[in-house]
C-alpha cells in the first residue's frame, strides 16, 4: 500500500513537472549552429608559389574525399589510395549485370540531413545540388502499433508537439509521462554527456528516466537500428547526441533529402572530377599497408611504394586503420621513439570495437507493390530494418520499371546473425519478416527475377556502451608524437555534434585543418550542431 501511495504520488508529480516543462518549450528556442573559424586567419590563403607540399590519404571514402577537396584548392599535391575498385567508401556505387543489362548498384540506400552542414557546403561548390530531392516524412511499421509517418512542421516547439498530435499511437500524456527524460534534451549538452551516459545503453537511460513504453518505441528506439549496433547495448551518449542532431537542434533538422541518380553519378563522380581537375592522384586499388617515419627529414613513406610525404591521412575504415597501424609496429621495436607513439595509438585504436555484420539485399520483381512509401523503416522486425523501392528513387531503375510494371526493392539486413550465409540463403531466411511487412508480395505471386547481395563484415564502427574513452580525435597521433599523421573518418569523436556521414566529412576536413596550420595557410571554416540544446527561457 505504501509502495502504491508512493507511486502515485511520484506520477503525479511526474505528470504536474511534464506539464511545466511542455509548457516552458514553448518559451524555448533551439540554437543556431556554430561557426568554428580558423584559428589562424592572418596566414595565407594558399601555398607560396615555388613551395610543394604532399600528402598521403589512406582510404577513398566521404573523409579522405573532404580533406583531398580542401587541400588541393590550398596547393597541396594529394595522393589518395584506395583499396577498393572505385572511390565511395559506404557510397560507392559498383556495375553489375542482371537480367542482360547492366545496373549501378550502391553499397546501401542513404539519406542526408538538414544538419550535414559541411556536406552541403562541398555540394555547392561540386554543383550537384540537383541531383537532390526532399524525402519529407518517415513511415515506419510496428509490431505493436499502427503505422506512423512521422516529419517535423512549424516553428519549435510545434513541430515536436504535431507530431505527437498527428501520431495514430500517441497521446499528449505519452510525453508528459516521459518527463524526467525532457532534461537530457532540453538541456542537452554535449560537453558533458559523454561523462554521464557514455557507459549506459538507451534502453537503461530510458528505464532510469521512466520513458514511455509507446513513446519510447515509436519516437526514440527506431533511432537505434539504423546506426548498425546492437540496440541493447549502444550508448546513451551517442544516441541523446543523434536526437540533438536529427530533432532538437533546429525545427528542420529532421529534413532530409535523397538522390534522384545513383550516388557514383549523384556525388562521387563529380567530385573525383574535380579533384583530378585539381591536380589529385588517385589511386585505386591500392592498399597502404604500412608507413615508415623518416627521423631524419621528418617524412613519411609508404612502405609499398617507397613514396615520401610530408604529411599522412588515415582516413580508411576502423579496421583498415587498425592494420595499418598493426604493421607499421612491425617496423619499429617497441621501446623506440616510434615505437612509442604507436603503441600510444593502439591504446586507444586497437580497442574499438567494429558494429555486427549487415547485408544489403536487393531484388527484381516482374510486379509493383501498390500505395507503399519510397523508404518504409521497419524497427521491430528484425532482420529487417528498412526497405527501399529503387524504382521510385533513381532514374536508372525507374525507366525499367516504366517499361516492364517490375520494382526494384532493396533490404537492409542489420546486425545479421547468421555467419557465412550463401547469398541464394538470404531470401529464404528473411521470406517469413517480409511476408508481415508487404504480404502482397507473397498474395499476389511475385517473381522475383534477379537479386544482388552486399554483405560486409568489420565495415561499421561500434558505438557500444564503455567505449567512447577509448575513441581518439583528428589530432590524436600528435599527441602521440607523430604530427604529420592525423585521422579522419566516422568512427572518430568530435568536439561538437556529428554522426555517420557528416561526421566523416567533417573530420575530413579538420585532417585538413592540422595539415593546413602546420603549413601556415588559412584554415577552413566548419559549420556544425550547436552543442546545446534550446533549454528553457
Amino acid at each position: 500500500m505504501e509502495g502504491h501511495l508512493h507511486s502515485t504520488v511520484a506520477t503525479s508529480i511526474s505528470i504536474i513537472y511534464g506539464c511545466l516543462l511542455f509548457v516552458g518549450c514553448c518559451i524555448a528556442f533551439p540554437k543556431p549552429p556554430v561557426d568554428i573559424p580558423p584559428v589562424n586567419p592572418s596566414d595565407a590563403p594558399k601555398l607560396p608559389a615555388g613551395v610543394s607540399r604532399t600528402v598521403l590519404i589512406a582510404g577513398g571514402g566521404l573523409a579522405s574525399l573532404s580533406a583531398a577537396l580542401e587541400l588541393s584548392e590550398r596547393g597541396f599535391n594529394v595522393t589518395i589510395c584506395e583499396k577498393d575498385l572505385v572511390l565511395g567508401g559506404r557510397l560507392h556505387t559498383k556495375n553489375i549485370e542482371r537480367l542482360n543489362q547492366t545496373w549501378p548498384v550502391e553499397h546501401a540506400f542513404h539519406a542526408w540531413f538538414y544538419n550535414y552542414h559541411q556536406f552541403k557546403d562541398i555540394r555547392k561548390r561540386l554543383g550537384i545540388d540537383g541531383n537532390f530531392r526532399e524525402w519529407k516524412a518517415v513511415d515506419y511499421v510496428f509490431r505493436n502499433y499502427l503505422p506512423e509517418e512521422i516529419y517535423s512542421e512549424g516553428p519549435f516547439p510545434l513541430n515536436l508537439l504535431g507530431i505527437i498530435f498527428r501520431s495514430p499511437n500517441l497521446k499528449m500524456t505519452n510525453a508528459i509521462e516521459s518527463s524526467l527524460s525532457l532534461p537530457d534534451l532540453l538541456y542537452y549538452n554535449y560537453d558533458t554527456i559523454f561523462e554521464k551516459y557514455a557507459n549506459i545503453s538507451l534502453d537503461d537511460w530510458a528505464k532510469e528516466k521512466h520513458v514511455d513504453e509507446a513513446f519510447y518505441s515509436i519516437i526514440m528506439r527506431p533511432a537505434l537500428s539504423v546506426t548498425l549496433n546492437e540496440r541493447h547495448t549502444i550508448s546513451a551518449a551517442e544516441m541523446l547526441t543523434y536526437m540533438q542532431m536529427y530533432f532538437l537542434s533546429e525545427p528542420q533538422a529532421d529534413g532530409r533529402e535523397v538522390t534522384t541518380k545513383n550516388y557514383q553519378d549523384a556525388v562521387i563522380g563529380p567530385w573525383k572530377k574535380v579533384l583530378q581537375e585539381n591536380g589529385v592522384r588517385i589511386e585505386t586499388n591500392s592498399t597502404v599497408k604500412s608507413l615508415y617515419f623518416n627521423s631524419s627529414n621528418g617524412k613519411v613513406i609508404s612502405t609499398e611504394t617507397k613514396e615520401m610525404f610530408d604529411h599522412v591521412i588515415l582516413a580508411t575504415n576502423l579496421v583498415g586503420l587498425q592494420r595499418i597501424i598493426n604493421t607499421t609496429q612491425k617496423n619499429y621495436s617497441p621501446d623506440s621513439k616510434i615505437g612509442v607513439s604507436l603503441q600510444c595509438l593502439q591504446s586507444k585504436v586497437g580497442k574499438l570495437p567494429l558494429a555486427p555484420r549487415y547485408k544489403i539485399f536487393r531484388a527484381w520483381f516482374d510486379k509493383q507493390p501498390h500505395n507503399r512509401p519510397d523508404i518504409l523503416e521497419t524497427p521491430d522486425y528484425t532482420p529487417v530494418n528498412l526497405i527501399a523501392q529503387y524504382h521510385l528513387l533513381e532514374e536508372h531503375f525507374a525507366m525499367w520499371a516504366n517499361k516492364t510494371n517490375g520494382s526494384v526493392l532493396e533490404f537492409h539486413l542489420y546486425t545479421w546473425k547468421e555467419k557465412d550465409t550463401p547469398d541464394d540463403k538470404v531470401w529464404e531466411i528473411i521470406q517469413p519478416t517480409v511476408k508481415m511487412i508487404y504480404p502482397e508480395i507473397f498474395s499476389e505471386n511475385f517473381t522475383m527475377l534477379a537479386y544482388h547481395v552486399n554483405s560486409f563484415e568489420d565495415n561499421f564502427p561500434s558505438f557500444k556502451i564503455n567505449t567512447e574513452q577509448f575513441r581518439p580525435n583528428v589530432t590524436f597521433p600528435n599527441r602521440c608524437g607523430i604530427p604529420n599523421l592525423s585521422f579522419a573518418g566516422d568512427w572518430l569523436h568530435t568536439s561538437y555534434p556529428s554522426s555517420l556521414m557528416e561526421r566523416s566529412v567533417s573530420t575530413g576536413r579538420q585532417a585538413a585543418n592540422h595539415i593546413l596550420l602546420m603549413e601556415h595557410v588559412r584554415q577552413v571554416p566548419l559549420l556544425v550542431t550547436n552543442s546545446h540544446g534550446p533549454g528553457l527561457l
